[in-house]
């Protein structure tokens, strides 16, 4: 548990720590002009005028809005992340939790109550003081939202405390497999179907005993399965947070950036814009470094907060940017010549064939380890998706490793599960490889016709996990179409609603998405994809859901790995998707950027980024 206020480290690390490669710069040689700085007036009363350091981003999209709680995209998070602060931060070193607006943390024996101490002397941008009254009206606000605003946010509260979900009614029985005839004309079940029946229905005991052994306890403001209890000021610097069941992550968690802490004040105001839920959808408030100065012509600018309570931070960066500007470039090959023409400093989502280009012109390029997963969705809708030996036949078609070689960034490993290797979760022993021998009869078994499937792929964007999605569509369909797997195009622009399409599953089909980890815990990522039914697969798993719901509690240890590893066999079973790769990602400067924050959670702060002067 941490100890003392305004410290930069934890007195312990709560989990097991994980390196950060993306740390290490790739520092090429530099060539290019002197920092754009120039003299701004006074603000402070002494003779000597401040210096602004412009630091200017160029970014895939606009933000879908400025209220984190309400977002669910990384444009939104990377602006977001320099205006709040949440009560937990992430070490960059290491992953583990650290301080932020709580300096401390105590955690009962039952794991189901959590006191958390208030850093003192914080004001919020628009001068009101932070405290514990603050972070129960960001609870109030987030328990508040309704049931459209809940659907567009990601890394937020419902997300961590699944406050909506219900208890699952798990089956009385496991279906068991058909016999078939054999060669002789005898009626015989596949061995390996009896062993696979005898396996789920141990499991599915297994499961209602746990339920029942392990019930949630209090009173529920939300579904029967929400893990909150209640949040409490004990005082006006001291918040206690109750659980109705523990959750294991959850000191990580509450690092998640739609978990930041906004101005109550601002909370409280009307939205300036129709059709807006909070006012700080567009006028956000928090308590970060940087503070909202306008978001137009497609660009949000931003300030140094001058009040910031972290003055040995800022200190000790004296060339950190003071003025802070994103542009949406939507082509990486826009926002590589926009870096050639100096209009921008740097950008994210380097492609494979940038990068070249790049590495020749000597430009800085930072990579982040990968904690993403791409993933192939298939919504059971669809007639054909709806039957297992198609949806195996489709897996079997794909080869990753080319897709690999052609559109990803050396480093770039093949996803055999939706968690990446430094979780430490062994993958099912179930495996897609590439097989046309096996595609083949699968797809005679499932006696599909040659119907084409509906094919959704974003256009006009880049995502850490689809850098080129365009491309990576044709090279899929490519592969599907070679083994008799054809596919209908639904081209889709990103900012279109691209997500809410898929997510809604108005187009039954196959579709290309992906998943960046927000914190180091395998809930994260499969909570986050399957932990409820979805629309966006067709996937409804009672057996699934109550296996995530029993995991996120067990405490850290080998019963929790084997958890996570059989909630991976039950996913590559089911195949509602299918993971194709774990990408690294990159991103490049101009020479008057010394050293970028990279971070694999990409909680990346521009008061950490280092301008040569």
């Amino acid at each position: 548990m941490p100890s003392q206020p305004h410290c930069p480290e934890p007195r312990r690390a709560t989990r097991r720590a994980f390196l950060v490669g993306g740390m290490g710069l790739t520092a090429l040689a530099l060539t290019g002009c002197d920092p754009k700085n120039s003299p701004a007036p006074s603000t402070s009363g002494t003779s000597t005028a401040p210096v602004i350091r412009s630091f200017n981003f160029g970014t895939a999209a606009e933000p879908m809005n400025l209220d984190p709680s309400l977002s669910g995209d990384n444009e939104t998070f990377r602006i977001t992340r320099q205006i709040y602060e949440g009560l937990i931060g992430v070490d960059r070193e290491t992953g583990a939790p650290i301080p932020k607006l709580a300096t401390n943390w105590i955690v009962s024996p039952d794991r189901l109550q959590f006191t958390f101490i208030l850093r003192r002397g914080v004001k919020f941008h628009d001068g009101t003081d932070f405290d514990a009254a603050a972070v129960v009206a960001n609870f109030e606000h987030w328990m508040a939202l309704p049931s459209d605003a809940r659907a567009s946010s990601e890394q937020g509260f419902h997300q961590v405390f699944r406050h909506h979900e219900e208890i699952p009614k798990l089956p009385s029985t496991i279906p068991e497999s058909k016999p078939s005839a054999d060669a002789s004309g005898s009626k015989i079940v596949d061995p390996e179907e009896l062993a696979e029946h005898t396996r789920a229905t141990a499991l599915l005991e297994s499961l209602r005993d746990q339920l029942k052994a392990q019930p949630f306890v209090g009173a529920s403001s939300g579904g029967s399965a929400s893990y909150f209890g209640s949040i409490k000021a004990a005082d006006t610097y001291t918040v206690v947070l109750t659980l109705r069941q523990p959750i294991t992550g959850l000191i990580e968690a509450l690092s998640l950036p739609g978990l930041a802490i906004a101005s109550p004040q601002a909370l409280g105001t009307k939205p300036v814009e129709n059709g807006r839920y909070s006012y700080i959808s567009s006028q956000p408030v928090g308590t970060g470094p940087y503070a909202f100065v306008s978001w137009k012509d497609k660009s949000v600018t931003l300030r140094t907060f001058p009040d910031y309570w972290n003055t040995d931070l800022m200190a000790a960066n004296p060339t950190a940017p003071t003025v802070v500007t994103f542009k949406e470039i939507s082509t990486p090959a826009g926002r590589l010549g926009a870096l050639g023409r100096e209009e921008i400093d740097g950008f994210d989502m380097v492609t494979l064939t940038g990068l070249r280009e790049l590495v020749r012109e000597g430009k800085l390029i930072v990579q982040r380890d990968p904690y993403s997963v791409t993933y192939l969705g298939m919504n059971r809708t669809n007639k054909w998706l709806a039957k297992s030996e198609f949806r195996r036949a489709l897996a079997h078609a794909i080869d990753r490793q080319k897709v690999i070689e052609q559109f990803y960034i050396s480093g770039t490993k093949e996803a055999r599960s939706f968690l990446p290797a430094s979780l430490g979760i062994a993958p099912s022993e179930t495996y897609y490889g590439p097989d046309t021998r096996l595609t083949k009869e699968l797809i005679e078994s499932s006696g599909y016709d040659g119907t084409p499937i509906p094919f959704l792929y974003p256009l006009n964007i880049s995502r850490a996990y689809l850098p080129l999605p365009e491309l990576i569509y044709a090279e899929i369909s490519r592969q599907l179409s070679a083994v008799g797997i054809m596919v209908a195009p639904v081209p889709v622009d990103w900012n279109d609603g691209y997500v809410s399409k898929v997510r809604s599953g108005e187009v039954a089909g196959l579709h290309l998405l992906g998943f960046n980890g927000g914190y180091r815990d395998p809930d994260d990522f499969i909570g986050g994809l399957f932990s409820t039914p979805t629309q966006q697969f067709g996937y409804d798993s009672p057996v699934l859901k109550a296996q995530v719901l029993l995991a996120r509690s067990i405490p850290t240890g080998d019963e929790r790995t084997n958890a996570y590893k059989e909630i991976s066999t039950t996913l590559a079973r089911d195949l509602p998707a299918l993971p194709l790769v774990f990408p690294i990602s990159a991103l490049a400067f101009n020479d008057n950027v010394k050293n970028y924050p990279s971070s694999p959670v990409l909680d990346e702060v521009f008061s950490d980024v280092r301008l040569n002067t």
